[in-house]
């Protein structure tokens, strides 16, 4: 019988995703090479494999006390030799996270530490450990670069440990998250990033943040790209640009750049920050990117389209507008002097984030003088904690100060930005109050967005203006929105607050307006700033587990202390 005729081969793949290809599999075999000698050789990886399990009688207590936490923990017991010293340690029970962590091959307990996972020792784990077990001290949120041993292959891991005395074993919890997110929250209020990814080279373990799956239109379930399939969803001349940056990554540089995604139907543009990932010594082992979307954010939104890059090229081409620019890439937590004054309105912000950094919430203000000769006042919240909480910050703050250029109504901009904030792609809410002052009429209008209303301060007298709010921002696509005004006298003092000042758990918000209220009248004989400092500083709670914010809005001239706008 005749055979098939053999087809065409393959095309060759383009030279820049070969080079790509190329420079990483490089990467990933001398990143291997290293971590196999970190961790002492073929002969400390057989031994990890082959090593009999030890004989354990776990505590009837132990493998709850594991289960207790939703992060990777394990249960030690020591071993002894005959003079008592501690010699090594066995796991006796250990939740499913921790087998998340560093899946075995051999599921049962009794495993020598030193022996399965022989980095404890010259990491400092093991010499912790031995302390904790002999002092009862403990250790807490300790920061460990681990080369752990999986399935006989070298996988890295930066994690963060607690480790605890009980009943003479020694409990660790392994938290793999907590110091990856820190740093890259930082990073997010420094630069209003919205997606993260990181990849190990020579395990192919990747990881990615939900907005990193967003920003790809990729569902989740399928999993992070590698490297090698994210090039070759770039613009093919882009390629060039993105091998160069990897070069650099791989010689230990950051670097920054913007590229363009080839989705479906449309293109991205992407803005990468990529930093090396490696130990004090020996090769990089990985890279982590940090990504934003620097196109998306109004591409979705037809009717805002023009409006906004109408602002934008207004922006670039007016010199005066400098310092809105400036403001505008500040995408988180913008600065604000001490009593800045425009046009006869002296404002003033005390900002007090939560005493945990792990709870980055989505508070944010704007303060904003328009080439009209009008001033922009707004302050809100987005719900939530976290990157997505973050993200929404930014682009709710970030949006509005585009938006405010297009002359609109308070009302028209507060409907805009409940549209943006529907639109967003991130599930979410937000409140907000919008104000715009008019100095030809020194008149104050302002739309209140299911957010705590603003409260007068008139003649040594506080009262809310008024207590009836607009929906929240994001809970409908079309949301039409009513705008109340107020005439501001000599002196009048109007301030806005996010819930964090006045809301607390198991307690009436009205009890918390009181609060406020009661707390504005006794100081209104201060300066704004002395104002808003003194009543924050008296409200809020110890701990305080929200981040608050309370503005203050003063017309009349300022004293000769005072700042002006750009002094």
């Amino acid at each position: 019988m005749a055979q098939a005729a053999p087809g065409p081969p393959d095309p060759p793949a383009p030279p820049e995703l070969t080079a790509i290809d190329a420079l990483l599999t490089r990467q990933a075999r001398e990143a291997s090479r290293h971590s196999f000698q970190l961790l002492g050789g073929e002969a400390v990886r057989d031994a990890a494999l082959t090593a009999p399990e030890l004989p354990v009688d776990p505590p009837d207590w132990a493998q709850a006390v594991a289960d207790a936490s939703t992060e990777p923990t394990v249960v030690f017991a020591p071993v002894t030799d005959a003079a008592g010293q501690v010699v090594d340690f066995v796991d006796v029970a250990v939740n499913t996270a921790g087998r998340s962590l560093a899946a075995r091959s051999r599921p049962r307990h009794g495993q020598l530490m030193t022996v399965s996972q022989p980095s404890s020792e010259t990491s400092g784990l093991f010499a912790a450990m031995r302390r904790v077990l002999a002092t009862g001290e403990p250790v807490t949120g300790r920061d460990w670069d681990a080369t752990l041993m999986v399935g006989g292959e070298p996988l890295h891991r930066r994690v963060r440990i607690t480790a605890t005395r009980h009943r003479g074993h020694v409990v660790v919890t392994f938290d793999d998250a907590a110091r990856r997110h820190e740093l890259i929250s930082d990073r997010v209020q420094e630069q209003g990033l919205i997606g993260w990814g990181e990849w190990e080279l020579a395990s192919g373990h990747s990881d990615w943040s939900p907005g990193l799956y967003v920003i790809f239109d990729r569902p989740s379930d399928a999993g992070p790209l590698t490297l090698g399939e994210l090039a070759r969803r770039l613009v093919p001349e882009d390629r060039t640009a993105f091998r160069v940056a990897l070069e650099h990554v791989m010689s230990g540089l950051p670097v920054e750049l913007d590229l363009r995604l080839l989705l479906t139907d449309h293109t991205r543009h992407i803005r990468f920050t990529l930093e090396p990932l490696r130990a004090a010594s020996g090769p990089v082992w990985g890279l982590q990117a940090l990504v934003r979307d620097v196109s998306k954010s109004y591409l979705r939104r037809v009717e805002l389209d023009a409006a906004v890059h109408a602002a934008e090229r207004r922006r670039q081409r007016a010199d005066a507008e400098a310092r809105v620019a400036a403001r505008l890439r500040e995408a988180v937590l913008p600065s604000h002097p001490p009593e800045i004054t425009v046009q006869g309105v002296t404002s003033a912000v005390a900002y007090r984030p939560a005493e945990t950094r792990s709870s980055i919430g989505g508070d944010w203000y704007n303060v904003q003088p328009l080439p009209d000769g009008r001033v922009l006042y707004a302050l809100g919240d987005a719900a939530g904690h976290g990157l997505d909480a973050v993200a929404r910050m930014a682009a709710l703050r970030g949006g509005l100060a585009g938006l405010a250029h297009t002359g609109q109504p308070v009302e028209a901009l507060t409907a805009w930005l409940n549209r943006l904030t529907f639109d967003s792609g991130m599930d979410g809410t937000a409140t907000a109050i919008v104000c715009r002052y008019h100095p030809d009429r020194e008149l104050l209008r302002w739309v209140c967005a299911g957010h705590v209303p603003p409260v007068l301060l008139r003649d040594g007298k506080a009262r809310l203006l008024d207590d009836t709010t607009g929906l929240l921002l994001g809970v409908l696509p079309k949301v039409t929105y009513t705008a109340y005004e107020l005439p501001l006298r000599d002196g009048d003092t109007v301030l806005m607050c996010t819930d964090g000042l006045v809301e607390r758990r198991d307690e009436d918000i009205t009890d918390g307006l009181s609060g406020l209220l009661c707390a504005v009248e006794r100081h209104a004989g201060l300066s704004p700033q002395q104002l808003v400092d003194t009543v924050s500083a008296e409200l809020l709670p110890t701990p305080q587990e929200d981040d608050s914010c309370l503005m203050a809005l003063r017309r009349g001239k300022p004293a000769a202390s005072d700042r002006a706008w750009g002094d």
